[in-house]
């Protein structure tokens, strides 16, 4: 129990525990789409399911859907689409970022080169409405070309801040509803309607996906600053020397004197960020507030996402929607 949020900690296996059969089948149409008939392709098919992740956005496909009485077969296609456009996004990220690291693994333009992982994002992306339009459900693919849209967007929303240092708490805000935040919301209205869930039940759960994609990105940025390398699975510090400015540096840089800031300017302006300047701006950023100002700004939108979803009948995947929100917050990778 977190004594201080009243939390009870709850394992991944038991949030997964209502969708296990789902996340199965999920499993082998993932490993169906990742195995085609070109050699290229079916070689990084086979490095892209070794170095899956949690598969976050899928579980709330599913377990929005088990809110339900879905056609199970409709839901794995659902929970695949976005899977995949998420995979795809991934494969952009490492090219346009030159990440060499994800989850501890080679990423795809390290061990190919960038082209190959944009063509290869390229394909996921079309593949994932060819797996929705195939079995005629339509309005889902409505729902994950708006979030794919919304998404994008968001991404040239953040190269359109990058490198600036007067980065708002609001331009902020908007950039992550939009680049984290919309593919969860999609993902849980996608799941309401294979479940044939009522549209006020699908709005409640679209909003519930977004604050928890908002949270989970605030989490993500705390990380960057904090976590421990071996458990993210890449170097920390890869957002401000990448010149990407998040919520712990700009709380910092507001609640700071004069002096502090200028400092913290011109180390980054220097754009040497060696283990002693990371150091020193780790240092300005927890003292001035950013980390817990974060973090508490991430439970807030837990909690409202708990609320916005407690009209909803009783059930285990109610109770997993509820346990997952409050992992989001308490994750260390």
């Amino acid at each position: 129990m977190d004594a201080g949020k009243g939390r009870t900690w709850v394992s991944s296996d038991r949030i997964k525990a209502p969708i296990r059969e789902e996340l199965s089948l999920l499993e082998r149409e993932l490993d169906r789409i990742f195995s085609p008939d070109v050699d290229l392709v079916s070689a990084i098919g086979r490095h892209l399911v070794s170095t899956k992740g949690k598969m976050l956005r899928p579980v709330l496909v599913f377990l929005s859907a088990k809110l339900g009485d879905p056609d199970t077969d409709s839901a794995v296609r659902a929970a695949a689409a976005v899977e995949v456009i998420h995979t795809a996004t991934l494969l952009h990220d490492d090219s346009i970022d030159r990440s060499h690291l994800r989850r501890g693994l080679p990423t795809v333009n390290r061990l190919w080169n960038d082209q190959v992982s944009v063509i290869m994002g390229d394909h996921l992306f079309c593949s994932a409405f060819r797996l929705v339009h195939e079995v005629g459900l339509f309005d889902v693919a409505s729902v994950l070309s708006w979030g794919s849209d919304r998404m994008t967007y968001g991404e040239m929303y953040q190269m359109d801040l990058r490198g600036k240092l007067d980065v708002t708490e609001e331009a902020y805000l908007r950039m992550i509803k939009l680049k984290t935040a919309a593919l969860f919301s999609a993902a849980c209205r996608a799941g309401a309607i294979v479940g044939g869930l009522s549209v006020e039940d699908q709005e409640a759960l679209a909003a519930y996906g977004d604050c928890l994609g908002i949270a989970f990105q605030m989490i993500d940025d705390i990380l960057d600053f904090i976590g421990d390398v071996d458990l993210i699975g890449k170097p920390v510090g890869n957002d401000l020397r990448d010149g990407r400015v998040t919520l712990p540096l700009i709380v910092g840089m507001r609640n700071a004197d004069g002096e502090e800031v200028s400092r913290v300017r011109e180390i980054i302006a220097s754009d040497s960020l060696d283990d002693a300047a990371w150091d020193e701006i780790l240092r300005f950023v927890k003292e001035n507030d950013g980390i817990d100002y974060t973090r508490n700004s991430a439970e807030s939108l837990v909690a409202k996402a708990k609320t916005g979803i407690e009209h909803l009948q009783a059930s285990a995947a109610k109770d997993s929607l509820l346990f997952l929100a409050d992992l989001v917050v308490t994750r260390h990778k």
